[in-house]
């Protein structure tokens, strides 16, 4: 009969291989090996990142365009404080909706903003020329192929540690000592500190930190909220809400292991309180940094 890891292997390097069997074949093996944090990895690239954080490798940069009815997809301008945050992009969909994706589309996917985010561009389009068009936000195929491929890379690098500690699940089947020497080993598929796997001893102090676009939100939504508290323009009690909502994102972007549901949480409590204050605090300088952690 054959072996589970070398065959796996050979999935993996077959390019006629679709990456949804591929990952299913890891998933026999993770289930069959007891490794939770591989099957729990399998599942998300499998069945798509609904609230889950995602890896560094599906964290992609967009183009910002504007749909012109004439001329198609246009460039334009919008200053780089508020460009960045909304041109950084999850890819949260499964693997077999990414093939899909890329079965079905020629050049590049389009993706549309929350209403608000989409009516402050059209307001800095208007700033700009005085014609607004609907902002869009593109994707070009070749960047969700790069992320099937990192996925397929991920599922190799694995299968190919598991044959040189000498792993293979002969018979498919993996013996007591096969199993014992996986367990001794503490596999990261999905940190969104590395972009490849990381392999240590069980006990190993590894940490999943936020990366890129959400560290740099972060930063800025914390700048910006401190600009608005001290310039005094708020009523009493949303200035004290603000303040007691800084020092928490403070709290997190100091720790070595922020949470991602408590600075989503925190973020939307900030939208919250600006959309109900006097005046449009809630500016185009602030908003993108919220949507961005949101």
């Amino acid at each position: 009969m054959p072996a589970l890891v070398p065959e796996l292997v050979h999935a993996a390097m077959e390019p006629s291989t679709s990456p949804s069997d591929l990952l299913r074949q890891a998933l026999v093996v993770a289930r069959r090996l007891a490794v939770p944090e591989l099957t729990d990895w399998i599942s998300r690239e499998l069945n798509g990142y609904d609230s889950d954080e995602v890896p560094d490798y599906r964290r992609i940069k967009g183009q910002l365009m504007a749909e012109n009815p004439r001329r198609g997809p246009i460039p334009f301008f919008v200053p780089p404080d508020i460009a960045a945050p909304l041109s950084d992009f999850e890819m949260r969909q499964s693997v077999p909706e990414l093939m899909q994706l890329v079965q079905s589309t020629n050049n590049v996917c389009c993706y549309y903003f929350p209403f608000e985010v989409e009516h402050m561009l059209m307001q800095q389009m208007r700033k700009g020329n005085g014609v607004a068009m609907r902002p869009v936000l593109m994707i070009h195929v070749v960047q969700i192929q790069g992320v099937i491929e990192k996925v397929k890379t991920r599922v190799l690098e694995w299968a190919l540690d598991l044959e040189a500690k000498g792993v293979l699940g002969e018979g498919m089947t993996f013996t007591p000592q096969e199993k014992q020497t996986v367990q001794e080993q503490h596999y990261h598929f999905g940190d969104v500190s590395g972009s490849q796997i990381q392999i240590g001893s069980n006990g190993s102090n590894q940490t999943q930190t936020q990366t890129g676009g959400d560290t740099a939100a972060l930063s800025a939504l914390i700048d910006v909220l401190r600009e608005v508290i001290q310039q005094g323009s708020l009523e009493v009690e949303a200035r004290e809400e603000l303040q007691a909502e800084l020092v928490t994102l403070q709290a997190q972007a100091a720790s070595p292991k922020p949470k991602r549901a408590i600075i989503k949480a925190t973020a939307g409590s900030i939208k919250a309180v600006l959309e109900n204050a006097a005046g449009g605090v809630l500016s185009a300088k602030v908003l993108p940094y919220l949507t961005a952690l949101l």
